[in-house]
């Protein structure tokens, strides 16, 4: 599976970069990241602060991460509009109770301001507004709900012209910190 996944986003950047033209504003741009710490483990974090002070004792506690995919279409040079989607995870041993395991889907309208730019560099914000398809298997009894879901980033920088690495601060379902790679075509 993660080998059909690298190649799948290998292709797609591969495609993107024969795609580009000398053209030098290029309007989209379409990016792979990682970012750790959604807001979806806090509130795991918290859950779990509360039953543990009811006796409840939770181990093996273990979170993926979050692993987005973005697009973003550029109105002008410096603003864009687009979306994003993402996928976290966590699983749980619960003492005395069973395994636990929860997936977070997420998809977002997403809109990008960027504010300074250099030769090689680019300053940005980002906010991004939508939902989250939240599944919980807790020892066998599953449950789903759909809830809100954010994300501000008060600043990025990307490195590199047409293809490019990120990274940005910021707090969200997509994490504290993010890095990835971005197509600009």
């Amino acid at each position: 599976m993660i080998k059909k996944t690298t190649l799948c986003i290998a292709v797609l950047f591969s495609v993107v970069f024969a795609l580009s033209a000398q053209n030098d504003f290029k309007r989209h741009e379409v990016s792979i990241g990682y970012g750790i710490v959604p807001t979806s483990d806090w509130v795991d974090a918290y859950s779990s602060m509360w039953l543990g002070m009811g006796g409840i004792k939770s181990n093996n506690d273990s979170s993926f991460g979050t692993l987005s995919l973005t697009y973003n279409y550029r109105l002008t040079q410096v603003f864009g509009i687009g979306g994003v989607f993402s996928y976290s995870n966590r699983h749980k041993d619960w003492v005395g109770l069973g395994k636990q395991k929860m997936n977070y889907y997420t998809i977002m309208p997403r809109a990008k301001a960027e504010w300074l730019h250099g030769n090689i560099f680019t300053l940005y914000s980002a906010v991004a507004l939508g939902v989250s398809r939240y599944s919980d298997n807790f020892c066998g009894e599953k449950d789903s709900k759909i809830c809100f879901a954010w994300q501000v980033s008060p600043i990025g920088i990307e490195v590199g012209n047409n293809i490019a690495g990120f990274a940005e601060l910021g707090v969200g379902q997509l994490g504290v910190g993010q890095v990835g790679v971005r197509c600009r075509f």
